[in-house]
Parts: C-alpha cells; sequence; structure tokens
C-alpha cells in the first residue's frame, strides 16, 4: 500500500469524524420524555440518509449542484445550503485524489483555485458543510413528511358508524 505523507491520517480524521457523527445523527433520534425512539424520527432519519447516498452516488460521476425542484431533498437542502452559505457555485464532487466526496465552489476564480490546489474546500469547511447538509435533509424531510391521516371511507360504512353510535347511545 503506497501512501503518501499524512494520507493515514487524514483517513483516520475523515473516519473518526464519520463515526462522531453517526454517533451524535443516532443520539438525536431517541425520544427525551421516554429515553425510545419515535417511529416518526426514525423514518424521517432513513429517509434523509438514503437522500444525501443518492446526491453522493451521483456526485461520484460528475459535481451535483442543489435544486430546489428536486422530488429529492438532499438536492433541496444543498440548494438552501448554497444560499445559507452565500457560495451560489457550491456543489458535491468527487476529489480524485484522494477518492472521497467533498464540497468545491465551481464558481471560484481559476487563480485562487490554482494557488489552493483545486476548486475544492479546506477540511474544516467540508466537515462542516456536511453537518449542515445532513441537518437541512432532515429537516426537509420532517417539514414535508405528512402525518398520519385518518382512512379513507365510503358513505356506506359511515352510515353504519352512525346507527352503531346511536344504539350505544340508547342502551
Amino acid at each position: 500500500m503506497a501512501a503518501k505523507t499524512g494520507q493515514i491520517g487524514e483517513l483516520v480524521r475523515t473516519l473518526g469524524a464519520q463515526l462522531k457523527d453517526a454517533f451524535s445523527s443516532s443520539a438525536k433520534t431517541v425520544d427525551a420524555d421516554n429515553g425510545a425512539y419515535t417511529p416518526r424520527s426514525m423514518v424521517v432519519a432513513k429517509v434523509s440518509r438514503n437522500a444525501v447516498a443518492e446526491l453522493v452516488n451521483q456526485a461520484r460521476n460528475h459535481p451535483q449542484r442543489g435544486n430546489l425542484a428536486s422530488a429529492n431533498p438532499a438536492y433541496v437542502a444543498l440548494a438552501e445550503l448554497t444560499e445559507l452559505v452565500g457560495r451560489p457555485g457550491l456543489a458535491l464532487g468527487l476529489r480524485s485524489e484522494t477518492g472521497e466526496i467533498g464540497f468545491l465552489d465551481l464558481d471560484m476564480d481559476p487563480d485562487e483555485a490554482a494557488l489552493k490546489g483545486g476548486a475544492y474546500l479546506d477540511r474544516r469547511q467540508n466537515r462542516n458543510l456536511w453537518r449542515q447538509l445532513k441537518n437541512l435533509s432532515a429537516m426537509k424531510v420532517d417539514r414535508t413528511m405528512l402525518s398520519p391521516a385518518r382512512p379513507v371511507r365510503s358513505p356506506e360504512d359511515m352510515e353504519l358508524t352512525e346507527d352503531t353510535v346511536e344504539e350505544d347511545e340508547n342502551r
């Protein structure tokens, strides 16, 4: 295994940050009242993780920008993050040197990108943006997810229900 100086340390820091994020996100899905996982929070977390995973898989092929009109909450979250951070060229892309998905600024000045070694953001900014993207994606899923609805009943069922209620009241 040929490794450049610092690559192993960088890999350890990346894995450590991913573990830390996984532990903190699993702690957020616990209901504070009774210490149990709520079904809604588990579904929101799962849908959010799947949406971000789809975004990451697409970013392996070519850089992905956010899209407010997308059905995928991760793309919407990325568009909101772009507005929040104030970088209109913010995108996710594959860093070919390390093989990791990271944030890059597609609108970065070419001279500045040449000085930095590419349009990718530094590790600290990248980590902060990942956390914000995951949080925004989960909030977007939670906002758009419908609550359980009453079952739709036919008019015949409603008449039967009203009759049984009247019979119970007469007893």
